[in-house]
C-alpha cells in the first residue's frame, strides 16, 4: 500500500505538480550580476529545462546542476562568475573609453517593456563604458557586494574607484575591493552629503557636497579637490544665485564649466557656470517629451562635438516605474535639435553619473 501511494505521489510530480528553482548568479564577491536576482524557474517536472547559464562578459567557475529536463524537487543553485576579461584587458578598456558611466542596478524586480518596479530595491553599483555615448558596455568585473545609492566612479593611475555618499570603493585588480570614509572637515557648513564626485581630466577629482552654512543656515552646494589619500580639501561655495541648491537634480563638468539641471514639470532648465569660482546662470530649457508627472531620477550632459552635446536622462512614474534612459542632442546653445531615443544599455539604470573622459 505504501508502494502505491508513492507511485501515484511521483506520478503526480511528474504529470502535474510544478517545481520551483531558485537561481543565483553572482561574481567573485556574491554580488548579483543580471536583475531579477534569483531567477524563478518554475515548470514541471521532466519538462525541457529553458534556462541558460551563460553570461556575457563573465566565465562560470562552479558546476551548473541543471540538466535537459526540470527537477522533480524544489532546489536552490548558486552559480559563481568571474570576469571574461584579464586585468590588462579591463586596464585597456577603461583607458580607451570616452565616456565612464556609474550607475545603480536593481536587482530585485524584473524588466519588462523597457520599465521596472521599483519598489524597495537592492541596488547595486555598475561601471560602464561607451564611445559615443549612446551605445553603452557593462564592465564585466567583480563589483562591491554593498547597496549603493547614487555612486560616481574615477580611474587614475589604474585605480578604480566607486564613490556614493561619505564612502569610496576602490580597486587594482577589479575584484577586491577595499573601502574608505572621505575625509571631509571644514567649518564652513554642516550636514554635509556628497553629492557626485565629477572627475577632472588635469587634476584630481572634485568632490561636490549639499551643506547648510553655519552662517545663514541655508543649505549651499560647495565644492572641493580630493586628494590621493580621500582627503577633501581647499572647500569652496558653488555661487548659485536664484537656483536653490536642493532643486538641482543634476550637475556635470565640461571644459571646465559647470552644468547643473533643474526640473520644472515636463522641462529641464540648464544653468551653467563658466568657471567654478563664477555665478550660475541659466542657458536653456528642454521640453522632455512623454514626461508628464514624472520625476527625472538622473540627469547628465556630455559633449559629442565642439558644438553639440547629449542629455542623457531617466524618468520614473508616480507609479514607482523607472523607465529606460533616453538621449536628446541639443546645439552649442543648449536648444533641442531631433527627437529623443532610447539609451542603448545592458541593464536599465537607475541612478547615474556620466564622466566625459573615463581615462582620466
Amino acid at each position: 500500500m505504501l508502494l502505491l501511494g508513492y507511485a501515484f505521489y511521483a506520478l503526480s510530480i511528474q504529470r502535474g505538480q510544478d517545481t520551483v528553482t531558485r537561481i543565483y548568479q553572482a561574481d567573485q564577491n556574491g554580488t548579483p550580476i543580471i536583475s531579477p536576482s534569483p531567477i524563478l524557474l518554475v515548470g514541471k517536472a521532466n519538462h525541457r529545462n529553458l534556462f541558460q547559464s551563460g553570461i556575457n562578459g563573465y566565465v562560470l567557475t562552479n558546476r551548473n546542476p541543471l540538466g535537459t529536463w526540470l527537477p522533480r524537487h524544489n532546489q536552490t543553485i548558486r552559480l559563481k562568475y568571474r570576469s571574461a576579461l584579464t586585468n590588462p584587458e579591463i586596464q585597456k578598456t577603461l583607458r580607451q573609453a570616452r565616456y565612464l558611466q556609474a550607475g545603480t542596478q536593481n536587482t530585485a524586480t524584473p524588466v519588462f517593456e523597457n520599465r521596472q518596479y521599483q519598489g524597495n530595491p537592492a541596488q547595486y553599483g555598475r561601471i560602464s563604458t561607451s564611445h559615443n555615448g549612446r551605445v553603452w558596455t557593462k564592465l564585466p568585473i567583480s563589483y562591491p557586494n554593498v547597496h549603493l545609492k547614487q555612486p560616481s566612479v574615477s580611474y587614475r593611475q589604474g585605480r578604480l574607484t566607486l564613490f556614493d555618499g561619505s564612502l569610496a570603493y576602490w580597486t587594482t585588480n577589479f575584484k577586491d575591493w577595499h573601502r574608505q570614509r572621505l575625509q571631509v572637515t571644514t567649518t564652513r557648513f554642516k550636514h554635509g552629503q556628497v553629492q557626485t564626485v565629477l572627475a577632472c581630466r588635469s587634476q584630481s577629482p572634485l568632490v561636490i557636497i549639499r551643506g547648510t552654512d553655519r552662517q545663514t543656515k541655508r543649505v549651499q552646494l560647495y565644492y572641493g579637490q580630493l586628494t590621493s589619500r580621500f582627503k577633501v580639501t581647499r572647500w569652496q561655495q558653488l555661487r548659485l544665485g536664484n537656483l536653490q541648491a536642493k532643486q538641482v537634480v543634476g550637475l556635470n563638468l565640461i571644459n571646465r564649466q559647470l552644468v547643473l539641471f533643474r526640473q520644472q514639470g515636463s522641462r529641464l532648465l540648464i544653468y551653467r557656470a563658466q568657471r567654478l569660482t563664477e555665478p550660475v546662470k541659466r542657458v536653456g530649457a528642454v521640453r522632455l517629451e512623454h514626461a508628464r508627472h514624472q520625476r527625472v531620477t538622473a540627469v547628465n550632459l556630455v559633449a559629442v562635438s565642439n558644438r553639440h552635446y547629449q542629455l542623457v536622462f531617466s524618468l520614473v512614474t508616480r507609479g514607482h516605474l523607472q523607465k529606460q534612459p533616453r538621449y536628446r542632442r541639443l546645439n552649442q546653445h543648449f536648444r533641442a535639435t531631433g527627437k529623443q531615443h532610447l539609451l542603448v544599455t545592458d541593464y536599465l539604470w537607475t541612478q547615474f553619473q556620466i564622466s566625459q573622459h573615463g581615462s582620466e
